[in-house]
């Protein structure tokens, strides 16, 4: 199972984690996987090379972090732009996959 802990602060994504394999298909063809990790990497992508936000990420072998500091309020809207999309796409694959994926917000 995938699991994903986002932490918020005032309804603002401050941070998240993405741990473990999904179990859905074979490594390497797990269609939930890929999924998970490409609204994940787009996001981060989205963050520090588009918008140019100083989030900061670790990855390895089925972990991902990402965490955003303190920003101005431009900058907040952009960030919460970018997470909130990814939080809709992941939400409506845990609905989906539910034995597969699960959300925690704390």
């Amino acid at each position: 199972m995938t699991t994903i802990t986002v932490k918020k602060d005032n309804g603002d994504i401050t941070a998240f984690t993405v741990e473990g394999h999904s179990g859905y298909g074979e490594e390497g063809s797990d269609i939930v996987c890929a999924g998970i990790s490409a609204v994940v990497w787009t996001v981060i992508n989205g963050l520090t090379e588009i918008a140019g936000l100083p989030a900061r990420y670790e990855t390895r072998e089925g972990y991902t972090a990402c965490s955003i500091p303190s920003l101005s309020k431009e900058k907040r809207m952009q960030a919460n732009l970018l997470l909130e999309s990814m939080m809709a796409f992941l939400r409506s694959l845990a609905e989906q996959y539910a034995e597969f994926v699960r959300i925690t917000e704390v």
